[in-house]
């Protein structure tokens, strides 16, 4: 009987890192799509990009937010949340992934998933002012190694730093800390409301701000794109998009936030792989010890987080 409790816990184990792996592996692939994008269509923006993936992606979410009012009918939708709703949607799925977007037309994948990749370091520098006991001497550590691996990062591209470079990279650095923002404001009304069923009403909201903000610059144009160009965007809006939130969603639920965030630090990682492979971009000695550095602090950020939580 034990025995066959320890293999069950397993198997959940198991298969929860291999969501999360799944979930990391489509985040990852973001930036390889919308590069691919901006290389098949020199003329389209971030806002069209961004506009055509919410479009692609919201039947999913509609169908999603059905399955979790069927499976949890207790939790009603509350309008005195709408608000909220619309205030963590516009900062955290339509302003964080404009900047995204906009600073992958100027910086090279590797770079832009390695500067967003600080966002967990930003969540625990807000945290400092709402639980500062929560700040050890090891996240200090941490962090500092972090932001240390970002400046070896960019003394590899001085070379080439040109204005676009650090336009690309100031934007990608609001895109970390507004999304930083959004994780910390929307633990408690994830708790309440549930992962699926406020990323839908989320989403739903930043899908408001993002058409709203398209058909003001280009109206019903932004829909006029070559099959190509569809070809690429679907795909981000499945995998990039709605199956690794569920995933991600249900790997939280097994393994927990903390062993979540760890597994994630592979995303910088695939990232630069893929760049490599499908962009032709370049690998210098300083990128890898610089990513490298980022990635130790972001993980050693998240264990700590781990052993408050025991």
């Amino acid at each position: 009987m034990i025995s066959n409790i320890k293999t069950f816990k397993n198997n959940g184990l198991m298969v929860g890192i291999l969501y999360v792996l799944l979930a990391t592996l489509g985040l990852s692939l973001k930036a390889i799509f919308i590069k691919l994008t901006y290389l098949e269509d020199p003329e389209i923006d971030a806002i069209s990009i961004l506009a055509i993936r919410l479009v692609l992606s919201l039947p999913f979410f509609i169908l999603l937010l059905f399955y979790a009012n069927k499976k949890q009918p207790g939790i009603k939708f509350n309008s005195s949340h709408v608000p909220m709703f619309l205030f963590l949607g516009a900062i955290g799925f339509y302003l964080s992934a404009l900047l995204d977007f906009t600073a992958l037309a100027y910086i090279p994948a590797s770079l832009e998933r390695l500067i967003l990749f600080l966002y967990p370091t930003f969540v625990v520098l807000i945290s400092l002012f709402i639980r500062p006991a929560e700040i050890t001497r090891t996240v200090i550590i941490a962090l500092l190694v972090s932001y240390c691996g970002i400046v070896v990062v960019f003394m590899e591209q001085a070379a080439v730093f040109t204005h676009d470079m650090i336009k690309g990279s100031l934007l990608v650095l609001g895109a970390a800390i507004t999304f930083a923002i959004y994780t910390v404001v929307s633990v408690k009304p994830i708790n309440k409301h549930g992962s699926i069923r406020f990323t839908a009403y989320a989403m739903f909201a930043a899908s408001g701000a993002t058409l709203a903000h398209a058909f003001t610059l280009h109206g019903l144009d932004i829909f006029v794109k070559s099959l190509e160009v569809y070809a690429l965007i679907l795909p981000m809006a499945i995998f990039s998009t709605v199956l690794p939130l569920i995933l991600m969603a249900e790997g939280i639920q097994r393994i927990g936030a903390s062993r979540t965030s760890i597994i994630a630090t592979t995303g910088p990682v695939i990232t630069i792989t893929l760049a490599f492979y499908l962009l032709d971009e370049t690998v210098g000695i300083l990128q890898i010890i610089g990513g490298t550095m980022i990635i130790a602090g972001v993980f050693f950020v998240a264990r700590e987080k781990t052993t408050f939580r025991r």
